[in-house]
């Protein structure tokens, strides 16, 4: 439960479904559905695509360390970089998510809209909850997403249960494809599928499991399935609801309204599961600097841990890659609360771009083991093909051409990875052949197991 806790925080269920999921019919039109199944659909094929590394050996590295044992040193390189940019946006989202819906509450309860600075001092306090949550070890983390992600579901019930009041049950009608776009169902496919980003983010908490090779893949499944079923139940109570008023304005039980207690409340909720994210992300981050401090590619300092096994230096040196969002923001004259969502959609981009390689790398991986087969074959080729595509949906999202920044990014991923690749040559060519290798061994793998009594008796 505390690993399925974590994915699904990272997922952020209820508010991807108060958001896109309620909105999707309008968006999509005829076939919204069918989006859902597919976006969804593909994350489950790289969930079992990463089945076969997470079932085989544990790893702080997760994709990472995935990817090395697959496409090598250099490869693994670039995918580090990116999760390091990935998980740092997504820790920053979290942060600045959070702020954002508290001051939302404050506004739907009567109050005045805050100030500019008052963003920056609701996002210190939130940088100091996330670092005694993280401090005081995994199990009050872990414990702390389930409490939180558990209130929020509660919540998205009761929203959409209060919605089928209001507006009537969906008939049979919404699954009609009479009119459908194959464009726009496409596209809807694409967006779903970057809500799913980081959905294995569970396998970093592999060393700190008990049963890691079984419960960190059906931690990645079990995700899914509720973060898939939860939307698509939004999408279904979207399919009847005659406006977008209130998924703008943050008002689903007192729609127009600009004063409501209800909203403000279901505001804290959703502030509060924006919090779990930034933990979850911070966490998944902090062990990724851990492993590389392990394998000796960066400052040995950052493996160390405290009583409670949190590689605590490795936390402090997060929160500088967490608040890059709200420093961007901030150079760009907007509050701190306010991420562009350019950088979110551009690091989203990077993060499939892991995934393909994670898929790319299980072929060589499996090959190595003389366990390749054309099933394993076939499905790492089918999500690599599904990332493919949603890559491409996002970087030509915008009209007119190639969204650059993206790009930009991919680019300087690129170049500090082969950067980094050259520099540990130089320097320290035997680290290079380590990458990837911190993994932990379990009892079973170290210990041989005694003869019975009467076996040895014999002998």
């Amino acid at each position: 439960m505390d690993l399925v806790a974590h994915s699904v925080a990272v997922l952020t269920p209820s508010l991807s479904a108060l958001g896109t999921g309620l909105a999707l019919p309008a968006m999509v039109g005829p076939g919204f559905w069918v989006s859902t199944l597919l976006g969804f659909g593909l994350a489950g094929a790289l969930a079992l695509v990463l089945d076969q590394f997470a079932s085989r050996f544990n790893a702080a590295g997760s994709l990472y360390t995935y990817v090395a044992k697959g496409l090598g040193a250099t490869v693994a390189l670039i995918v580090g970089v990116a999760m390091v940019l990935g998980y740092g946006v997504l820790a920053g989202f979290g942060l600045t998510g959070g702020a954002r819906r508290l001051e939302a509450a404050w506004v739907a309860t009567g109050g005045a809209p805050p100030a500019g600075y008052v963003g920056w001092l609701v996002v210190g306090l939130l940088v100091a909850l996330c670092l005694v949550v993280i401090r005081r070890g995994i199990h009050c983390s872990t414990r702390a997403a389930l409490v939180v992600e558990s209130v929020s579901v509660l919540l998205l019930g009761v929203i959409l249960l209060v919605w089928l009041t209001r507006y009537g049950l969906p008939g049979p009608e919404v699954f009609s494809l009479a009119g459908a776009s194959v464009e726009r169902i496409v596209a809807g496919a694409a967006l779903i599928a970057t809500l799913t980003v980081a959905f294995e983010s569970c396998a970093s908490l592999g060393l700190e499991a008990d049963r890691p090779l079984r419960a960190v893949p059906a931690s990645m499944r079990i995700s899914l399935l509720v973060a898939g079923g939860l939307f698509f139940v939004a999408t279904l109570v979207g399919s009847v609801q005659p406006d977008r008023r209130s998924i703008l304005t943050w008002r689903w039980f007192a729609v127009g309204q600009e004063v409501s207690l209800l909203d403000a409340a279901a505001l804290v909720v959703l502030g509060l599961s924006m919090v779990a994210l930034a933990v979850c992300a911070w966490t998944v981050l902090s062990r990724l600097l851990f492993s590389f401090a392990r394998e000796g590619i960066l400052w040995a300092g950052l493996g160390r841990t405290d009583a409670h096994g949190v590689p605590v230096v490795a936390t402090w040196c997060v929160l500088p890659v967490a608040l890059a969002g709200p420093v961007v923001a901030w150079a760009l004259g907007r509050s701190a609360p306010v991420v562009p969502g350019d950088l979110l959609r551009a690091t989203t981009v990077i993060m499939c771009v892991t995934y393909a390689c994670a898929a790319l790398a299980l072929v060589p991986f499996l090959r190595s083991l003389d366990e390749l087969r054309p099933a394993t074959v076939a499905l790492p080729l089918l999500a690599l093909v599904g990332v493919g595509g949603v890559t491409w949906q996002a970087v030509t999202r915008e009209a007119g051409g190639v969204s650059s920044l993206p790009v930009l990014l991919l680019g300087g991923v690129a170049v500090l990875g082969l950067g980094w690749r050259v520099a540990l040559g130089v320097a320290r060519p035997r680290r290079v052949r380590g990458i990837g290798t911190h993994e932990e061994p379990l009892v079973a793998d170290v210990l041989i197991p005694a003869a019975p009594e009467d076996t040895r008796d014999r002998w």
